[in-house]
């Protein structure tokens, strides 16, 4: 059902109702279909309003072509996170999305968003996914996963149902003393020297990079490399195995690039426009991924949580700030508060014949009715519009 759009200042009255009254909104027209149960998990009602408002600010706004199945969790749980894409080079529609719950495990979608497979490995925050790694003469798909509920570094393998399988040679368990509550993660394969790593970090600020190696028996093993402590909390992380270049977003401060490579020296650099400073961002930043137009073009696409919008930055040079898109109602419901995103730049044909762009969605609804978190899915083509619209508009 297409969701029909109130006026600006129909939402701060309802908003109002809803704090004084404890009133049920009138849902015979809503963009984003607000109740007061819906806004549990925001500290304030009229914040989420203020939100709605700065995305309102945004000339370029696309729609989602897909959405997920919720995730099992109560409608106003935090529960969804971060996707990964898996690309089936043999029948790409038949590729799949991996999403956290963060709650109690990853799940693994198709293309049509149903839920193929519900893996309670245990409350997963972040995920990532590498194709064709090369390890002792054969080829590996390598999905990481961050798990808060043994506080580990969880790495698997997915065939081509969905099903994924833990190849740990053993828990990499990670000590409370050096990251207090592991968040996010990503990897980033060497094609110089054939060396995947993987990073991960926690809400104390600290990041680890782990050098991985096959064990001979079809194992993964963990090699600690590399660690460093940023001033206040990171989560979204991605790297760029053809520039070298792993991208941390520090939730209230920016994001930062540093030379990726495990022997290398930890210096990370704030991208500029990549903070408040910049208008159109707000706090908090939260997913990263880089679509890659080409080997060495493209784009690196940031969630900023603060204004329901997402940023994009030159994927080249000094990462140049191009502009900021909304994804907002239409067919499918619009999507506020994401934690993770991912990009694919391989082709699905005619259905997304550049990718698409995979988001969280911190409030899901169908129709008029309240659902679990899921994730929203936005053909390239829609993106790449609004790319080419920026030119100064945002």
């Amino acid at each position: 059902m297409k969701q029909l759009s109130l006026a600006l200042g129909s939402y701060i009255t309802l908003i109002l109702l809803l704090a004084s009254c404890n009133q049920q909104p009138n849902t015979t027209n809503q963009v984003s279909n607000v109740n007061q149960d819906s806004l549990d998990h925001i500290e304030d009602s009229i914040e989420f309003v203020e939100t709605l408002k700065l995305r309102e600010t945004f000339v370029a706004k696309v729609t989602a072509d897909m959405e997920t199945a919720p995730v099992e969790a109560h409608i106003d749980g935090d529960a969804a996170d971060d996707p990964a894409v898996w690309y089936n080079k043999s029948n790409p529609l038949n590729s799949k999305i991996i999403g956290t719950d963060k709650k109690s495990g990853l799940v693994v979608y198709n293309l049509k968003g149903e839920e193929l497979y519900y893996h309670k490995f245990g409350r997963m925050n972040n995920v990532d996914i590498r194709q064709d790694i090369p390890f002792n003469n054969k080829q590996l798909d390598v999905v990481v996963a961050s798990n808060r509920t043994r506080n580990s570094l969880d790495i698997f393998t997915i065939d081509t149902t969905g099903q994924l399988t833990e190849i740990s040679e053993s828990p990499i368990l990670i000590s409370t003393d050096t990251i207090d509550d592991v968040y996010g993660v990503c990897l980033y394969y060497n094609a110089e020297n054939k060396q995947l790593s993987a990073f991960i970090n926690g809400t104390n600020g600290v990041v680890l990079q782990f050098v991985l190696t096959e064990n001979g028996s079809g194992k993964i093993r963990a090699k600690r490399s590399r660690m460093y402590q940023f001033s206040s909390q990171v989560e979204g992380m991605v790297a760029d195995d053809f520039f070298g270049f792993l991208y941390v977003g520090q939730e209230e401060a920016g994001v930062f690039k540093v030379d990726a490579k495990s022997e290398a020296e930890f210096k990370p650099q704030l991208i500029a426009n990549s903070s408040e400073t910049n208008p159109n961002l707000k706090y908090d930043l939260e997913g990263l991924s880089i679509y890659k137009s080409s080997e060495s073009a493209g784009y690196l696409v940031v969630s900023s949580q603060g204004n329901f919008s997402y940023a994009v930055f030159d994927r080249q040079g000094d990462n140049a700030y191009l502009g900021s898109f909304a994804i907002v109602d239409g067919e499918i419901d619009g999507v506020e508060e994401t934690d993770g995103l991912d990009v694919i730049s391989l082709p699905f044909g005619d259905n997304y014949p550049a990718g698409f762009l995979v988001v969280q969605d911190g409030f899901n609804f169908d129709g008029t009715e309240k659902k679990a978190q899921n994730f929203k899915l936005v053909n390239w083509t829609k993106v790449q519009a609004a790319v080419d619209s920026f030119s100064g508009k945002n």
